[in-house]
């Protein structure tokens, strides 16, 4: 297809102005242009691209601040932890002196540094089966005598099998 179009010719010689000024028709065969098509408009990938960076930087905040959470109920674990241990080493140490509080030999010092004397005559009681209020003594010697504590603080001297009541009476009666 031959297209035409106005050029200005070849520059002539410098001698003949006319031939600058008057213009000159000459037909160029022109490349044809190819078949032009409408393409549909392009989707905004821009709010895409802002939306996901959004998003990344939601769940990057969101994992920072979970992390802070873990850190801080981990310190929280230990420092609960220490106070533990030292706790039971405080009961440890608090065990071990109330045995050495307990101890026979540590009692009877004390009892000595207050004026406390053992005395000549042990008497032993021992509570009643039937749920009374007195007490039945034991025998203090071999031969089976039995002492009874009496309110006014007097012992005396009961002969028997040592199945005697504390207060003197056989049936508990007093007398």
């Amino acid at each position: 297809m031959a297209a035409t179009r106005t050029a200005l010719a070849p520059l002539p010689s410098p001698r003949s102005s006319a031939a600058l000024r008057a213009p000159r028709t000459i037909e160029v065969d022109a490349p044809t242009r190819p078949d032009l098509r409408v393409v549909p408009p392009r989707r905004p990938t821009g709010a895409i691209v802002v939306a996901s960076l959004v998003v990344v930087f939601g769940v990057l905040l969101a994992t920072a601040a979970l992390n802070t959470m873990l850190v801080s109920g981990q310190r929280d674990l230990d420092r609960i932890e220490a106070e533990i241990r030292q706790g039971e080493q405080r009961n440890q140490a608090l065990a071990l002196q109330e045995a050495e509080m307990e101890s026979p030999e540590r009692i009877v010092e004390a009892a000595e540094a207050q004026g406390m004397v053992e005395p000549e005559v042990v008497i032993w009681l021992t509570p009643r089966v039937d749920g009374g209020s007195d007490a039945m003594t034991a025998p203090s010697d071999a031969a089976g005598d039995v002492r009874a504590a009496d309110d006014t603080g007097d012992d005396e001297v009961i002969q028997g099998d040592g199945d005697e009541r504390a207060d003197g009476g056989p049936d508990g009666s007093g007398g």
